[in-house]
């Protein structure tokens, strides 16, 4: 699974970018249509979840989100492979 952030609900708080222990998120450099520096999936790979089915290991991001901007969806073969 990778952590997906969703621009339209993301005021970019950053709260991710702090929270998160593998330090998979950074803060945005480019303003969303919504006029915020959103935070950034830099570095999915670090993620405890990465290439993980099932049950999470950590959501910490996900329960720390204001504004239920981070959601997770499965991997390609692709990303699998990193």
């Amino acid at each position: 699974m990778k952590p997906v952030i969703n621009p339209k609900l993301c005021k970019g708080c950053n709260i991710c970018v702090y929270i998160c222990p593998k330090k998979c998120y950074t803060k945005g450099t480019d303003i969303s249509e919504m006029g915020y520096f959103n935070a950034v999936v830099s570095f999915p790979e670090k993620c405890y979840n990465h290439n993980r089915e099932g049950k999470l290991i950590c959501e910490l991001c996900v329960l720390s989100c204001p504004d239920q901007a981070i959601s997770w969806h499965p991997e390609t073969e692709e990303e699998k492979k990193k």
